[in-house]
Order: C-alpha cells, then structure tokens, then sequence
C-alpha cells in the first residue's frame, strides 16, 4: 500500500537523480504535463512529478496523473481504484504491455503507512512515516499509461501507478504491504526501454533492505 508522500519539486528531482544515480533528467517534460516546482505531501488522484523514458529514449521529468487510466478507457476515469498497482497482478495482460515498455519512477523524500492489524487499521489512527536512513530521494518503482481521446487524437493524458508487494521487516510491522523502492543500482536499468524481458524486469521488483529504512511517527 501507498497512499500518501512527500514529494520533492523538480530541481530537486533533477539534482538529485544526477548527483544520487548519474543521471541527466531532461528538463522538457515532452508530452506529459509539467512538474510541480515546490515539495507537497501529495495524495491519490492529483498529478504528480514522474520520471520517465519517452519513445525517443529521453528521460524526462513531468507530472501524470496517480491513478492508472488504461488506454482502451472512452474517458480518462476508471471505475476501478489503480493507483497502486500489486506485484502479483503485472503479468495480466492489461499490465505486462505496460511493465515491459512504460515503466516510470514517482521521486518522493518518504512515503506513509498507516497501522494495519488483522487487515483492519488500528483505531485511534496511526500513521507512520517512512524515509531512506541517508535521508536521500527514494525511488518509487511504477507503471504508466498514455489515453489518447477518441474524439481528439491530439488529446494526450498521462496517467501513472506504484508498485506494491509484500513488505519488508521494518514496513510489516505496521502494514501487510509496501511500494517498490528500487535500490539506486537498478534505477538507470529500471529506465532502459531497451530491457523489456518480462522475466528479468520482474526479478529487480522486490522489497527493500529494511535497513536501509527508518520509521517515525507522522
């Protein structure tokens, strides 16, 4: 699960993909929307700041909107909840395209749980905050969808989901799943739309050191 985080703006997220993973991030955000400039705590159902391979093979930063719209959808809604996207449901047919071509990454500074026991949260609420023990910007591992409006064809919209799976110790203690974090060694290779094997991109998904995590309370 993963319904809120911090989201750093866009020169943040650009200096910081240079500076933590080598990697130039091209400022013109091509067909996606433009990147939010200032850091927000940031819900589903809002655009938000997306790292991403065009069909060039640029990498670019723009915003999408956090709730997947697949693309043979007549109208950019769907009546389904998709703005995470489970582990185990990407070999669907409706999923796989995506994983092995529109892959992305949501930069954010911490992410939040709040504790679940038996399924259920606990009561009263409580929400605890997740960051990298380096304080670094953790990379959020997703999907992402292009619609193309059939009444318009020069109506483009983006629209994007994070990966989720079975926790690690530290997230477990508080919710039965987590978003994929990807280590900074798969992040340029997680960006390569030359690596489209179904198999070897599944291989990288998989929970995060929990020491390399810290938890507070929010």
């Amino acid at each position: 699960m993963c319904g809120r985080f911090t989201e750093p703006g866009d020169i943040e997220i650009i200096r910081g993909f240079k500076s933590r993973y080598g990697i130039d991030v091209n400022t013109d955000p091509g067909d996606a929307g433009p990147p939010t400039r200032e850091e927000r705590i940031i819900a589903p159902f809002n655009d938000v700041n997306v790292v991403y391979t065009d069909r060039e093979g640029v990498i670019r930063l723009g915003s999408m909107y956090w709730q997947l719209i697949q693309p043979w959808n007549r109208y950019f809604e769907s009546s389904y909840t998709c703005f995470n996207v489970r582990k185990e449901s990407l070999s669907r047919r409706h999923n796989e395209p995506l994983l092995r071509r529109h892959r992305c990454i949501l930069p954010v500074r911490s992410f939040f749980e709040t504790r679940k026991v038996g399924g259920k949260p606990v009561k009263p609420r409580e929400a605890y905050e997740f960051v990298l023990r380096d304080s670094g910007l953790m990379a959020l591992g997703g999907i992402y969808s292009v619609w193309i409006n059939p009444a318009d064809r020069d109506d483009r919209r983006y629209s994007c989901s994070i990966i989720t799976m079975e926790p690690n110790e530290i997230v477990g203690e508080v919710h039965d799943r987590m978003p994929f974090v990807l280590p900074g060694d798969d992040v340029s290779r997680w960006l390569d739309a030359s690596v489209n094997d179904f198999d070897e991109i599944m291989s990288m998904i998989r929970p995060v050191a929990s020491e390399s995590l810290q938890r507070t309370r929010e």
